[in-house]
């Protein structure tokens, strides 16, 4: 019997819910970009600081899936201000 998903790939196949979770994640990615840019450089720093603190903070809760975006929304954040 064939197995869903090898050993060598730990990948999920894809699903509406996986989906609708990266369309989401991508929006609040755009989002965060474009808000960065219209903020002063001094205010630029401090959200990605929040979102790395926010971030941070999920990690020690065991909120894996929130940590991750987070993450991923303080890098979109810290592209943007450069």
């Amino acid at each position: 019997m064939e197995e869903a998903m090898s050993r060598d790939n730990d990948t999920v196949p894809p699903t509406a819910e996986t989906a609708n979770a990266s369309a989401i994640a991508s929006a609040l990615g755009a989002l965060v970009f474009a808000t960065v840019r219209q903020l002063p450089t001094q205010s630029q720093t401090a959200f990605a600081t929040d979102l790395a603190r926010l971030a941070r903070n999920a990690e020690r809760q065991g909120q894996t899936p929130e940590e991750a975006l987070l993450l991923n929304l303080y890098r979109v954040a810290v592209a943007a201000a450069k």
